[in-house]
């Protein structure tokens, strides 16, 4: 028996137990006994060249499987998997973008690995129909997938469609990678939580970044938190009068206990959820919300300049800035700039590609195009 003849063998058995299908049903599929695909499986015969195509259908796979042919893939897939939203993003080999899309939230700290695994397998099956698996090299990067089980569990979800390549990471990879490719620089995203990545020589560093139990600065957690602590405070009458105060009350209409409760109740999100007033509020010159938002700036700051001395020599790179908080850039970017002491900082930016494109190069792609419109 050739070598190829057995890997083939190899390969139908493998795919037909993966399916939980027996030798007489599949032979049943084909029209043939379980006893002829007991001999194809061992290798004592060899199914007619006319069957193969129909054999490949009936395990819901292709030729290029069984056989197990390499070669380099064609299209590449991005996936930027966060805790509301999944964007998928296909493009060929010279970065041509064929088709987006974005479903709902596949984070596997919030909806469970198994939901997490059905959000990927419908976008991946409606993004790439009609093209073989093996042609596509996939990147996913999913809140929740720092932590090695979970991007376990996921790609072993995926092994048995035989893409020519899929890894899954945290989605901290596809901001990095959006900002920087294989450039220097600092990545600071600012969130529900918050982390600050020095990113030199392909050697990554994490600052802060701890969660919200130690107060990641300058997330929408810590910002929730300061200003209902303020809120707290001066609805007992411990702290001044602030325009936070006025502004939450008006929108939720609970009393302190009620909101007490439901912190205690809710957790994180429900602390990030106030973040907003905190921008607002200092927008119209609310002390408060002054002090609250230039502590978050300073902490920030410190922690872009700890970033910065990573770097050993007198080049200067860029900070990038990502998330959901630099929507209010206006409000803090200017201070930020000038808080940064480190002479290595060559500018701060806000990041204006999408994540997802991130994660395309990481799939492979040598770039990503701007999409065509007809």
């Amino acid at each position: 028996m050739t070598p190829e003849k057995a890997l083939f063998s190899a390969n139908m058995k493998k795919r037909r137990l993966e399916l939980n299908i027996s030798q007489a049903q599949l032979g049943e599929m084909l029209s043939y006994s379980g006893k002829a695909i007991s001999k194809w499986e061992s290798g004592h015969a060899y199914p007619p060249a006319e069957v193969l195509p129909k054999l490949a259908r009936a395990l819901d796979t292709d030729l290029n499987a069984l056989f197990d042919f390499k070669q380099p893939p064609s299209y590449f897939l991005g996936i930027d998997g966060g805790g509301t939203k999944t964007k998928f993003l296909l493009t060929d080999d010279k970065g041509n973008i064929l088709k987006a899309l974005a479903l709902g939230p596949c984070s596997p700290t919030g909806v469970g690995v198994e939901k997490s695994i059905s959000v990927l397998q419908s976008g991946i099956d409606s993004i790439c129909k009609d093209i073989p698996f093996y042609k596509i090299s996939v990147h996913a990067g999913v809140a929740g997938c720092g932590i090695g089980k979970y991007a376990n569990l996921i790609a072993s979800a995926f092994e048995s469609k035989r893409f020519s390549s899929f890894k899954v990471s945290s989605d901290a990879d596809n901001i990095i990678s959006a900002a920087l490719g294989k450039n220097d620089g600092i990545i600071c995203i600012l969130g529900t939580g918050s982390v600050v990545y020095s990113c030199v020589n392909g050697i990554r560093r994490q600052i802060g970044g701890y969660g919200y139990l130690i107060g990641d600065v300058f997330s929408g957690t810590e910002l929730g938190r300061a200003c209902l602590e303020a809120v707290f405070y001066d609805l007992d009458g411990s702290r001044d009068h602030t325009l936070l105060t006025q502004m939450i009350t008006a929108d939720i209409g609970s009393s302190s206990s009620d909101m007490l409760n439901d912190l205690y109740a809710k957790g994180r999100t429900y602390m990030a959820s106030f973040a907003h007033y905190v921008f607002e509020a200092a927008e119209k010159n609310d002390a408060a919300a002054d002090a609250i938002l230039q502590k978050n700036i300073t902490g920030l700051a410190s922690q872009i300049n700890a970033a910065l001395k990573n770097i050993s020599s007198d080049k200067k790179v860029p900070v990038f800035l990502a998330g959901g908080l630099t929507n209010a850039a206006p409000l803090f970017l200017d201070k930020l700039k000038a808080a940064i002491t480190d002479s290595r900082l060559l500018s701060v930016e806000i990041l204006e590609k999408e994540p997802v494109e991130g994660a395309v190069l990481l799939a492979g792609a040598p770039c990503v195009m701007e999409e065509e419109h007809a």
